[in-house]
């Protein structure tokens, strides 16, 4: 099999592992809600999926890239996300729910492992445009989820897009299960090793900044969103659409914030930008009394976390050398497992005592702070880049 070949099925395998991740996403909280749980304990539910990665990802990273093992990490995440999807489909009390949860959350933490695998293909001055790809790859399986769920959902129900998670899964499996990937330069584990990444200043200011998109998506975008949308009067196919809204227009703007708004922003900059049209979704959406406007919401939302999620990537990934970038995105994605499991945890407390709109004021206030801080600190890392 040659390197185009091996190259095409991860593409693919990444799509169908996202899919398997987020078919069911758009419908989670509103099936948690039919099965009688409050918003708080929802926001615990859907929290256990980050504060996983929290754990997991570094020793992951550092695991696989000792011993350059990305394939058998990558089939491993495959596995679980396959096997949670097929254990929600039957578990309805809180314990199995949550172990289920976990599963997703170990899935996700293998995610280092194919950013860095496919970053491999690329040149070091192609990283920002190997990242969006990976990025655009993630969405493209999140836009099927989504297309899947839509389909499926308004006809049979919440519980068909557990199934169709499973059955994505699956296939991911079985593309990973014929991957032939290339060699990786890797070093034998030392705790001098890690201590290198997770010290470099351009690393921690990356990582601590990719909170706040992480934040945004589990609190709203891919949980209470759906929720308010429901409290609107939302049927199912548009719940799905208004999910669907916010990985499309990631998909249909990443090549132009890829190869075009990032070459010419400076990073501080475009991160302030990400954040600040965060902060606006927010007021939209908290201020919305129509259940379309949350499509709005969600545009301007997509947007601003494809900016962030790609850039913040790219500083990570261009600050280390490639023996050690599994495990610089193993701590990157464990740090912003911070925001994955705060996120829905304070805006499930916060709309089980006041409501949405408070709910997303408080989210919008955090991502305005957000954008007032990017700016010297991730100019900061810009330089520190520009001296290495």
């Amino acid at each position: 099999m040659d390197k185009r070949i091996s190259r095409r099925l991860l593409c693919f395998a990444m799509v169908f592992f996202w899919a398997s991740e987020y078919c069911h996403a758009p419908y989670f909280t509103p099936y948690l809600e039919e099965l009688g749980f409050s918003a708080e304990i929802i926001g615990i539910i859907v929290g256990m999926y980050g504060f996983t990665q929290i754990f997991a990802k570094i020793p992951l990273g550092v695991v696989t890239d000792a011993f350059s093992s990305y394939k058998a990490t990558i089939l491993f995440g495959t596995l679980c996300t396959t096997i949670s999807s097929f254990g929600l489909m039957f578990a309805t009390t809180f314990w199995p729910i949550v172990i289920c949860r976990i599963l997703a959350g170990l899935a996700a933490s293998t995610w280092p492992a194919f950013t860095v695998l496919y970053n491999g293909y690329f040149r070091d001055d192609e990283s920002v445009t190997a990242m969006a790809n990976v990025h655009g790859f993630n969405n493209g399986g999140k836009l099927l989820a989504f297309t899947l769920g839509i389909l499926t959902a308004t006809r049979w129900g919440f519980k068909i897009p557990l199934f169709l998670s499973f059955l994505t899964g699956l296939v991911a499996v079985f593309l990973v299960a014929f991957l032939k990937p290339i060699k990786l330069k890797n070093e034998s584990f030392s705790f001098s090793h890690v201590l290198s990444v997770i010290t470099h200043p351009v690393v921690v200011v990356a990582s601590l900044f990719a909170i706040f998109p992480q934040f945004y998506m589990q609190a709203a975008a891919f949980s209470f969103t759906s929720s308010k949308a429901r409290s609107l009067g939302a049927s199912s196919f548009l719940i799905g659409l208004i999910s669907l809204s916010f990985t499309l227009i990631q998909v249909l703007t990443s090549p132009y914030v890829g190869k075009k708004l990032l070459k010419v922003m400076k990073s501080h900059s475009a991160s302030a930008l990400g954040l600040l049209l965060l902060a606006l979704s927010c007021m939209v959406i908290g201020m919305a009394e129509n259940p379309y406007l949350l499509i709005i919401g969600n545009i301007l939302a997509g947007v601003g976390c494809l900016i962030l999620n790609a850039l913040f990537m790219s500083l990570v990934v261009r600050s280390v050398s490639e023996e050690k970038r599994s495990t610089a995105m193993g701590f990157y994605q464990a740090v912003y497992g911070i925001g994955m499991t705060v996120g829905p945890l304070m805006m499930g407390a916060i709309v089980e005592r006041g409501g949405y709109l408070p709910a997303y004021n408080t989210i919008g206030a955090i991502m305005a702070i957000g954008a007032i801080l990017a700016l010297p600190l991730i100019s900061y890392s810009e330089k520190r880049l520009e001296r290495q």
